[in-house]
């Protein structure tokens, strides 16, 4: 997937949780690995108790995110590479298409006006480039899990959701690369890092605190509700980014 970008391409980054997949990566492949009996029946409990107090708004996304992190990474030490590896195709297989329409179809026609398309992200990379294959991702940075002798030891060596904004710069630098034409796509505050370097960042179903500073920036708002995709805010004129939205004025 790690291919090299041409200078003449132009740069189309994504979030990928809650902006490319409707759920979150994490919390369906912890799903899968008790289906799977990799895990214990008891995480699917600890994993629906935190997932209801989001859902009925006893505790924020956020909150519930960390938590999903702090149970994975309790349960994954020594976990086999390969079990997880299997675990997270099946999950990808089962309910990998389960995209928001907006963002899949944006991301297909970048790829076919030939931009390079990357993916930052907290998910695991173990998960994150067999959802992103089909999708026509040219890199991918996602949290790489610490393993010895093929199993995992429950420690992280790379979290990129904490400093998007220095993978995005860092790609910027390694590759002698400009943000000309760039375009950026996210969902939460830890999109704001990247967003802010892109020449067009598109805020799409965003929690509140990126509305807010969306609202600030003056940047185009994406919202998808049932079949309808709304834009608001600023205008996306650029057919090849506003194509299937409804401006709303």
């Amino acid at each position: 997937m790690e291919s090299d970008a041409s200078l003449k391409e132009p740069l189309a980054v994504f979030d990928v949780d809650g902006t490319l997949f409707r759920r979150g990566l994490l919390p369906a492949l912890t799903r899968r690995l008790v289906n799977e009996e990799v895990f214990p029946e008891r995480v699917r409990e600890e994993l629906s108790e935190d997932y209801y107090a989001w859902v009925e708004r006893r505790g924020s996304y956020e909150i519930y995110d960390e938590l999903v992190v702090q149970l994975f990474l309790r349960e994954l030490k020594g976990v086999s590479v390969v079990e997880l590896r299997h675990c997270a195709k099946v999950e990808v297989e089962a309910h990998g298409r389960r995209l928001h329409m907006y963002t899949r179809d944006l991301a297909k026609r970048l790829k076919q006006a030939g931009y390079y398309l990357i993916a930052i992200s907290g998910s695991p990379t173990d998960i994150l480039e067999t959802f992103l294959n089909p999708l026509g991702f040219d890199r991918v940075w996602g949290t790489v899990l610490d393993q010895e002798e093929g199993r995992y030891t429950g420690r992280l060596l790379h979290h990129p959701f904490s400093d998007k904004r220095g993978v995005l710069k860092g790609l910027v630098d390694e590759a002698a690369l400009d943000l000309d034409g760039s375009v950026g796509v996210g969902d939460t505050l830890s999109d704001v890092g990247f967003l802010e370097l892109v020449q067009t960042p598109i805020v799409f179903n965003p929690n509140r605190r990126l509305f807010d500073v969306a609202r600030q920036q003056d940047w185009p708002i994406v919202v998808e509700r049932k079949d309808v995709i709304y834009n608001l805010q600023m205008r996306l004129e650029d057919s090849l980014l506003g194509e299937g939205t409804v401006w709303v004025g």
